[in-house]
């Protein structure tokens, strides 16, 4: 089952976002509320953006890195940090 805003990637190799999106139907007062949930492809630069994402994270976890990537809404952006490791409380 997939989330409004979740990214996949389609069988074609291409990126797509699922969006929450409003059905209308013509000539029908009471039809009520009706939402789909669509994947979406994404521009050329999101597909380039995250392929290499994909990639070097795919890199990171073939060495035993775990590292998670995160989206930048203000640059629009994607990086890769290192995960933190949760550390257990220190036992005395």
């Amino acid at each position: 089952m997939a989330y409004d805003g979740e990214l996949v990637k389609m069988e074609n190799g291409r990126w797509a976002r699922f969006q929450r999106c409003q059905v209308y139907r013509p000539g029908v007062e009471d039809a009520g509320e009706t939402m789909l949930l669509i994947a979406v492809e994404l521009e050329e630069r999101y597909q380039r953006q995250l392929d290499e994402a994909a990639d070097s994270l795919a890199q990171y976890r073939y060495q035993g890195v775990p590292v998670q990537v995160r989206f930048d809404s203000g640059s629009q952006g994607i990086t890769l940090q290192p995960e933190q490791a949760v550390s257990a409380p220190a036992v005395h």
